[in-house]
């Protein structure tokens, strides 16, 4: 007979669910419960209670996001911020900024990461004027995004797509709640169920949206979140196919000024993220290496990059 499991063993096993379906969720927001029960081991009733508990408690939320071209931010920027004194009142006046989409207090000297988005490099240097001025900010280090390779809010693929006022309205909604029923978004904007179906896949499918799971707050015993400032050396397409293979990088971007790359590594314990760093310190090519933990995420809305273009 098997020996009954412990609250101890059940809580683990729930965490380690909950996190593989968020997981899931993260790259593809509006994955059925019978396709997350498949990619994730469980039965459907316990996915769906598991989904049910993250959503309402466990501060996650399923969104959508608008590919920051389509909403008109071309300038793509990674700032770390050192500060005189208290680091959490810089970081909370830089996420009250409408073109932050990220702001995370963190580990090093730097204790302030963000990342923005701007319609133009004129909006940019307005924008790091704004931050020097805050009082105790000390030194800025900005880093552009000239590509970015890997994120669960940025499509691998973009179309042309004309939008229109059901569209914009369907995006809207989406960023409500991402995981809307078709009937559910359909009522909202005055459409059949399956006229809103064949819009969402379209701007889905265009690369214009992507729906995907955001968590609130920072890391946790199950959540760990590590920075990666990466500097090359040569040819550096072996760094790129690393960052692009590694199912522990989260986001990857190709930069210009402090680093070569920028990339996240997440995972469930400490152990295999070194492990990742470690792999990426023996390819020939990276010359040089920083990193840095995320410790309280203050602000992660990449949904508000919808910006003007749904107030037009």
């Amino acid at each position: 007979m098997a020996a009954p499991a412990t609250h101890g063993s059940l809580e683990r096993d729930h965490a380690a669910l909950d996190a593989a379906i968020t997981r899931a969720l993260q790259r593809d927001g509006r994955a059925s419960i019978s396709d997350l029960a498949a990619e994730v081991g469980g039965s459907r009733d316990l996915v769906s209670q598991r989904l049910r508990l993250l959503l309402e408690r466990g501060g996650l939320r399923i969104v959508a996001a608008l590919d920051p071209g389509v909403a008109g931010h071309h300038v793509l920027v990674h700032t770390m911020i050192a500060v005189d004194g208290r680091a959490l009142p810089v970081a909370q006046q830089v996420a009250a900024r409408p073109e932050s989409v990220f702001v995370s207090m963190t580990s090093g000297a730097l204790p302030v990461v963000v990342e923005s988005r701007h319609g133009s490099v004129g909006e940019l240097h307005a924008s790091l004027d704004a931050v020097r001025r805050i009082p105790s900010v000390r030194l800025l280090r900005v880093s552009t995004y000239a590509e970015v390779l890997k994120g669960f809010f940025v499509s691998d693929r973009r179309e042309s797509v004309s939008l229109d006022a059901l569209d914009r309205a369907l995006i809207a909604e989406l960023q409500r709640d991402g995981r809307a029923s078709y009937r559910a978004l359909g009522d909202a904007v005055h459409l059949a169920p399956s006229s809103a179906r064949a819009r969402v896949h379209r701007l889905i499918d265009s690369g214009v949206i992507r729906i995907s799971a955001l968590q609130s707050g920072g890391p946790s015993r199950t959540r760990f979140a590590i920075g990666l400032g990466i500097t090359g050396i040569g040819d550096t397409d072996a760094i790129a196919d690393y960052l692009l293979e590694s199912p522990a990088i989260d986001f990857a971007a190709r930069a210009h000024g402090v680093f070569d790359f920028i990339a996240t590594v997440s995972g469930s314990a400490p152990g295999p993220l070194l492990a990742v760093i470690e792999e990426l310190r023996a390819i020939e090519q990276v010359s040089a290496l920083e990193s840095w933990t995320h410790y309280d995420v203050i602000k992660e809305d990449y949904a508000r990059t919808v910006g003007r273009m749904l107030t037009v």
